[in-house]
């Protein structure tokens, strides 16, 4: 790949210079003790000037990650990485690994939201609620009665009751004894796990899903394998062998919505899926993070098939009211209720009530419900945007899509090399490769209709083009 000297736009001259240097050190490009390019010559390579070079140098000096040698020039810290690579050894690479820790690293920084196509969260002005503000006054005034005890281990009940009465509309019958708030679905994925698995057991995911999902499940020693995943659901041939070959615990999913495609799942299909959960003694975790965003409550869930006899239901509210929040809710069979709170005990005593107070208190108003009406509307937009706009630039918009957040959008290019490249124009996007995990080559691109700008899609029907 030829050397690209653009700056990220996002920031001023000085510390995108300074993020450029970096990210070649972090790379590999410059080793340590290596001497960088002259304030000239990468002045002149920028078209920037020689002013800001030396200015983001000196940055780079005061932060220990250059030293600077008197009528020599600027060279790499050795301690700016964290181990010196061997003198008799080659470097491997000098670009870096398109990985989850990559993605999630870059939805963590200072990208702004209409620079990331690639972002799993919606802008905050769709998400904004004029009672938040409210919400947080009114639970501060009772704090007094709260504050100072540790609380519900099980959570805050009358969040839990809320989240009873909204599935009983949905069709799923359960109790709030059955219930147990968590910190956000990864909380409530990692307990189940902990609950089924051992290390060196078999999980099954979808084939795309969740790049989180996939790389937390390995982390924790797991054998993760992959069924493909279409517009009705699981492949049922493929998810039958995967059975008999690997005799998997635990089936991890999104049912509504799906992340990356934005699918739901037909009714057969979650039939016979059900039937394979029960004959090889298996459970499903069904993940209902974007359940706020299906207007139809008539949508097809695996646990209003199963009623909570082999699946754990989880949702949460960090996409559809604020992330920062951390507040998710988790049901279980019965039989587990009692091993799951003395997991959840076990490992952080309870959640904070606080959270959970404020998240009732605006579940509970009109206006959340509006709000999410708008929302509603706004993605039904975006989506109808991207349906026209992708044929424009080459691209399907494809079939079968709900409107979600994401669209999966097949580019017939390597989107790996497509994300470095954009990144070095100033855009994230998430490749295909990060939602399946084996991390196999892909052509797709995982789009957020919210985020994606028609100067992103213009940037990506030039970069196809050449």
């Amino acid at each position: 790949m030829v050397e690209n000297y653009k700056l990220n736009p996002n920031l001023t001259k000085t510390a995108a210079v300074a993020e450029w240097l970096q990210q070649r050190i972090a790379w590999q490009i410059y080793l340590p003790n290596q001497r960088v390019p002259s304030v000239r010559k990468l002045a002149k390579l920028m078209g920037i000037s020689s002013f800001t070079v030396v200015q983001a140098y000196e940055q780079l000096v005061a932060t220990n990650v250059l030293v600077a040698k008197p009528s020599s020039g600027y060279y790499v810290n050795v301690q700016a990485t964290l181990a010196q690579p061997n003198s008799d050894k080659k470097v491997g690479t000098k670009y870096p690994v398109i990985d989850t820790r990559w993605l999630v690293q870059q939805v963590f920084s200072d990208i702004p939201h209409h620079r990331s196509p690639g972002v799993g969260t919606l802008p905050r002005d769709w998400v904004r609620n004029d009672k938040m503000e409210w919400a947080i006054r009114q639970v501060t005034q009772q704090a007094d009665s709260f504050i100072y005890d540790y609380g519900e281990v099980q959570g805050y009940l009358p969040l839990r009751q809320q989240l009873v009465q909204q599935l009983n509309v949905l069709g799923m019958q359960t109790y709030a004894d059955n219930v147990i708030t968590t910190a956000g679905i990864s909380q409530a994925i990692t307990m189940i796990v902990q609950l089924l698995t051992e290390v060196g057991d078999t999980v099954v995911v979808d084939g795309p899903g969740w790049f989180w999902l996939s790389s937390c499940l390995q982390q924790q020693g797991l054998n993760v394998v992959a069924v493909e995943r279409d517009h009705q659901g699981p492949n049922i041939e493929q998810m039958q062998k995967l059975f008999e070959t690997y005799h998997p615990k635990l089936y991890l999913t999104n049912s509504v919505l799906h992340n990356p495609t934005s699918y739901n799942l037909h009714p057969a299909r979650a039939h016979q899926v059900l039937n394979l959960i029960h004959k090889y003694d298996a459970y499903i975790f069904e993940d209902d993070l974007y359940a706020a965003f299906v207007p139809d409550s008539q949508v097809l869930r695996y646990a209003s098939l199963d009623q909570f006899e082999r699946v754990f239901y989880a949702t949460g509210f960090s996409k559809s009211m604020a992330s920062g929040w951390r507040v998710g809710l988790l049901v279980c069979p019965d039989n587990f209720i009692d091993e799951v709170l003395r997991i959840k005990t076990l490992s952080n005593m309870n959640t904070p009530e606080f959270g959970e107070r404020v998240i009732h208190h605006l579940w509970t108003h009109g206006e959340y419900r509006r709000q999410i009406k708008k929302v509603h509307q706004h993605l039904y937009d975006a989506h109808e945007r991207m349906r026209k706009a992708l044929p424009k630039i080459g691209l399907a918009y494809p079939e079968h899509t709900q409107a979600g957040i994401f669209v999966w959008v097949d580019t017939q290019q390597d989107t790996s090399q497509l994300a470095l490249d954009a990144y070095s124009d100033g855009w994230l996007v998430a490749p295909g490769q990060l939602f399946h995990p084996d991390a196999s080559a892909s052509t797709y691109l995982r789009l957020n209709v919210s985020t994606t700008s028609d100067a992103f899609l213009a940037w990506l029907g030039k970069y196809l083009d050449n």
